[in-house]
């Protein structure tokens, strides 16, 4: 079975107010990772919903996901990941070259990541939007068309996160959504226990 990555597979939906969409299935539950998915009529590619929880602060995972050159360690299918920019404290833009493998050509995208912590309910809100036109496309790599996620983070008692995580995503060329969609549960399985262990170790390393 070809293992497709995590942003290929995960980036948020469309509007439920503008698209009939089917109930979400579960599809896969794995040392408390629930990841569901399904399927929206405009597109061929399913979207995917995962919540799970992690020891640790919303400051911890703001980190770990703003160092982006280090990416590769914990997202799934992710090559190597450079910083372009910062707007501000709350938004950083990133570029991502995720890797398939052979025949299949490997994917690029650039990306805005931002963060909002709303203090009434101890919510954070993070937004990862793919954005066209900043960095010319390379020949031998294909440019992911369109792409969202989302992340709702709750801070629970004893330092805890309670997460749901949306994610949808055009991978570009001529991938079939069937193979793209056999994938599914794949990228956030990995990726999501791997970000547990990132900030394990944060939590090791920093007293508090």
């Amino acid at each position: 079975m070809i293992k497709l990555p995590l942003l290929f597979i995960l980036l948020l939906s469309l509007s439920t107010a503008v698209f009939a969409q089917s109930d979400w299935q579960l599809t896969k539950s794995d040392d408390g990772i629930l990841i569901y998915t399904r399927r929206v009529p405009s597109t061929k590619f399913k979207e995917v919903k995962v919540n799970f929880e992690v020891d640790g602060t919303a400051d911890q995972l703001i980190n770990v996901l703003q160092d982006v050159t280090h990416q590769n360690t914990w997202s799934y299918g992710t090559k190597s990941t450079r910083l372009i920019g910062k707007k501000g404290n709350d938004t950083i833009l990133y570029y991502s070259e995720i890797a398939l493998p052979w025949p299949l050509s490997n994917r690029d995208l650039v990306i805005q990541l931002s963060f909002a912590k709303d203090s009434l309910n101890h919510a954070l809100h993070i937004r990862a939007k793919s954005l066209s036109g900043v960095l010319p496309k390379y020949p031998d790599l294909v440019r992911i068309p369109y792409s969202l996620a989302t992340w709702e983070v709750l801070q629970l008692p004893g330092k805890r996160l309670k997460i749901e995580y949306f994610l949808s995503a055009d991978p570009g060329g001529a991938l079939p959504g069937w193979l793209v969609n056999l994938g599914a549960t794949v990228g956030p399985n990995n990726s999501f226990r791997k970000l547990r262990e990132k900030i394990a170790q944060l939590n090791h390393h920093k007293p508090d």
